[in-house]
């Protein structure tokens, strides 16, 4: 899967993606909103959960390495290996 196939899809079948075949990293908080990434066909996805009703606001491709390398404290190496 590529960033704009995954972009070309609606947001419930994102998530309906994710739940199947993506791989939670972990989760970052921004202000108050949760935002969980997700690894996915070598794509990595952040979610963006609004806290109290955990409805998911967005679900986007993220390519930036300064917001990713904030998950790198939560990823446990040793189930690479």
């Amino acid at each position: 899967m590529t960033k704009k196939d995954f972009e070309d899809l609606k947001l419930y079948r994102r998530l309906k993606l994710l739940s199947k075949e993506g791989e939670h990293i972990g989760m970052r908080m921004i202000g108050h909103q949760k935002v969980h990434l997700y690894a996915l066909d070598g794509l990595f996805v952040e979610v963006y959960v609004i806290p109290g009703s955990e409805q998911v606001q967005w679900a986007e491709v993220q390519t930036n390495h300064k917001i990713l390398a904030e998950y790198s404290s939560q990823i446990d190496l040793r189930k690479l290996w």
